[in-house]
């Protein structure tokens, strides 16, 4: 019986096996002439495939940005994974340097040709993948790469069997094909070895002008200068550094083996604050790959900033005699600890300089996925400063050094915690009760009759709109935009120094994304308290009867409320209140204290009256009257559908008569009963409270879909966005507008949106990302 059994399997396995079909050999008409990856291949991988593949959350780790990430390859190890233990890291660029180090650490070639037994024929991974699109180009069902499982095939076999399954998966995944030209363009340059010709390190003599004198800052041998330089770098690692506004360059600040004058060889070290035993320089290295949107955060570099970190760091006396700080792992990762010495105010005020850069990278930092990682904040919130002058943490010596102990931060433990250590402090919410109960005390000493206006910060005065910030959460990713944009929101953040500093270590220096899970969870149940501080400090503002039912809102549901620990003062606010809606009105206080604009669209006034769809639209003013009566709750109905299908950006462009067409995006505000659970968060959600936003311009960096609507047929688009139906009728006729992935002309409008991003704002621009492009195809 045994043998007839392993003789059925054998038979069956041998069957299995050659039903698999061989793969095809290529097709194409090959170009006849030297083709440049420079000038003819980059553009194509730029325009078609970076989109999807150059962030960590690249399809198998395959970063098409660069001819080095081209080089290097794919993996079949998901950088997303949950583990036990931290992974060992993979950035490109940093932690390895040639094709052969990248090999070793498991990574295999997709432009090495393989040897397909069908006919002998040499073609490589990516041929094969962009060969079974142009063969099989219509999209069918559900691509959604992030989530899809990809088998990331590494040879024949592998290949075989996942195109016999999956005969419309090639490449563009889920969107259309490349064409004609550019399909042959870039077969042909594969079949011919890949072969790169891009010039390195050319770097124009202003911007290398400027390098060196902040080089040579940085490098300074005194102690006072080094500490500064540390703690510079520690903030700015993260950071695009742009040198000259009218430049498409962008410089890393890394730390290198080499010194000014010689090319950078970077030391890889998994966190900023690791230390290195050798000598090492702090240099500005030229970013080669291809400027993509959710990673690119601007730094400006300039003569005024040099003056400006001498006068932060430099000029002032410290109140302790300047020493090397400490890399023990214990303390080296609570900036507020090793970085006690420098002057807490120099620190604070460092960080408003750049605070819209500083908050953005909390959102764009190391996870470039993750909505168990963003479902910590809500949907749509405020963000706002205590002025340095009122922040009593910069002015009483004791405050910061006193409350160490709690303000300590899980990242000490660094990335590899046990999962023991993990549980065993997962609930103890001692430090964060004691270090309220203390706050509360030192600031009843320094202001009895509690905090006014005047605490909030104004911003600065070279940097527009940056006094307060607005936060929308787009389900998985998040953006960050200076201004109150939108409607009041639910909640409101006061942040001051000692929480601003923590945030960044926790979510930024500290966070590791090769880190292990109880790593993540770690930082993930301290960002919850750091959330609640952030609460709690405005609701400091409002009257102390009313604090509790402000926070009880925003906890709603009985573990909600066990889990989140609010501990409010019994100081008094001491703003005059005229009214009962307190929220309401201490914005409307800080809009004429910080002179902060009301956004024009969003902004609802309790006598604002909607105005009716009108039959149609000669200017912008009509459309974006229309667009404000759509905001009010439940007057968009396709909202719902949005949020159901977990889509809740849309990017729009309105083409005018006039061929001066506008562009506006689409923010679903999804309403939660609370954020303080890690997980369910679908029944915590009630999309009868849903609202939506309407901006001008870029919102995001992960459009779900793109939307065209010509100025003659407004009327019928804003019909169907307030009367939407759910059914095959409305789903007819939104298709009339929606760009689907499916659409022939995807690429053209994909072309469209981001050259006219990169017009309106080339410091700030680069690539959307399409990983979370609305994700069903549809051949209509």
């Amino acid at each position: 019986m045994k043998l007839q059994i392993l003789i059925l399997s054998l038979i069956t396995l041998f069957f299995t096996a050659c039903s698999v079909k061989p793969l095809q050999p290529v097709q194409f008409e090959s170009i006849k002439k030297d083709i440049s990856f420079t000038n003819d291949i980059k553009a194509i991988l730029d325009n078609r495939c970076v989109s999807c593949h150059s962030c960590y959350n690249s399809p198998c780790q395959l970063k098409l940005s660069s001819f080095k990430g081209l080089q290097r390859g794919a993996s079949k190890e998901d950088i997303y994974a949950n583990r036990l233990s931290a992974a060992n890291p993979t950035r490109l660029f940093t932690d390895a340097v040639n094709e052969k180090q990248w090999r070793e650490k498991g990574f295999f070639s997709v432009t090495d040709t393989l040897v397909n037994t069908l006919d002998n024929s040499k073609e490589s991974i990516m041929m094969q993948y962009l060969s079974v699109k142009n063969k099989n180009p219509l999209n069918i069902g559900e691509y959604s790469p992030e989530t899809d499982e990809l088998s990331c095939s590494k040879d024949t076999d592998e290949l075989s069997e996942f195109f016999d399954d999956n005969p419309h998966k090639g490449m563009p995944y889920g969107f259309p094909a490349l064409e004609k030209n550019e399909y042959n363009l870039l077969m042909t340059w594969l079949k011919n070895g890949a072969k790169d010709d891009t010039i390195k390190n050319y770097i124009p003599s202003k911007e290398q002008l400027q390098i060196d004198k902040f080089e040579k800052f940085l490098n300074n041998k005194s102690i006072k200068h080094k500490v500064s330089a540390r703690y510079i770098y520690e903030h700015l690692f993260l950071a695009h550094i742009s040198f000259d506004d009218k430049s498409e360059n962008f410089y890393e600040l890394v730390r290198s083996k080499t010194p000014n004058g010689k090319s950078v060889e970077i030391i890889a070290t998994k966190f900023p604050y690791d230390e290195i035993k050798e000598e090492f320089f702090y240099r500005f290295r030229k970013i080669e790959s291809t400027i993509v949107h959710k990673t690119h955060m601007v730094y400006k570099l300039n003569d005024s900033k040099l003056l400006r970190f001498n006068e932060l760091f430099i000029n002032p006396k410290w109140d302790i005699k300047p020493y090397l700080a400490s890399y023990d792992k214990s303390i080296s990762a609570n900036g507020l600890k090793v970085f006690e010495q420098i002057p807490a105010i120099s620190r604070y005020e460092f960080m408003l300089d750049n605070i819209h850069y500083i908050i953005m990278t909390f959102i764009r930092g190391p996870v470039c996925k993750g909505q168990v990682a963003l479902n910590v904040i809500q949907d749509h919130f405020w963000v706002m400063f205590m002025d340095p002058k009122y922040d009593v943490s910069l002015h009483d010596k004791f405050y910061l050094h006193d409350n160490l102990k709690n303000l300590f931060i899980p990242n000490q433990y660094g990335d590899n915690p046990s999962i023991f250590k993990t549980t065993s402090i997962l609930d103890n919410y001692d430090f964060a009760k004691e270090y309220q109960s203390n706050k509360s005390k030192i600031y009843k000493q320094y202001y009895p009759k509690g905090l006014d206006i005047n605490s909030i910060w104004k911003g600065n005065k070279k940097e527009e709109n940056d006094s307060i910030l607005t936060i929308y959460r787009h389900f998985d990713s998040a953006s960050v935009h200076k201004g109150a944009l939108g409607n009041i929101p639910k909640t409101l953040w006061v942040i001051d120094y000692p929480l601003l500093e923590r945030i960044y270590y926790s979510l930024v220096a500290g966070f590791d994304v090769f880190g292990n899970t109880p790593h993540q969870l770690l930082v993930r149940k301290h960002m919850d308290r750091l959330r609640i501080e952030g609460e709690s400090n405005f609701l400091e503002y409002l009257p102390k009867e009313s604090r509790k039912e402000y926070f009880n809102s925003w906890y709603q549901g009985w573990l909600a409320s066990q889990l989140s620990v609010y501990v409010p003062s019994e100081v008094q606010s001491s703003i005059d209140y005229k009214t009962d809606d307190f929220k309401e009105e201490f914005v409307q206080k800080v809009f004429d204290y910080t002179k902060t604009k009301k956004d024009s669209i969003n902004f609802i006034e309790k006598e604002y009256i909607p105005m009716d769809i009108k039959e149609k639209y000669t200017n912008k003013e009509e459309i974006e009257e229309t667009f404000k009566s759509l905001t009010l709750p439940n007057s968009s109905q396709i909202i719902k559908t949005f949020t159901d299908s977990k889509s809740n950006l849309a990017h729009i462009r309105i083409k005018m008569n006039d061929k001066k067409d506008l562009v506006y995006s689409m923010i679903i505000n999804r309403w939660h009963k609370n954020v303080a659970l890690l997980f369910s968060e679908e029944s915590r959600l009630d999309s009868s409270k849903d609202t939506v936003n309407y901006r001008q311009g870029f919102i995001g960096s992960y459009p779900n879909v793109y939307v065209e609507v010509k100025q003659d047929d407004l009327s019928e688009f804003f019909n169907l966005l307030k009367n939407y139906k759910n059914n095959e009728v409305d789903k007819k006729k939104i298709l009339k507008f929606v760009i689907n992935r499916a659409n022939p002309n995807f690429w053209k409008s994909f072309d469209w949106f981001n050259n006219k991003f990169k017009t309106e704002d080339s410091l700030n621009y680069g690539l959307m990302d399409l990983n979370r492009y609305i994700s069903k195809a549809i051949n209509d």
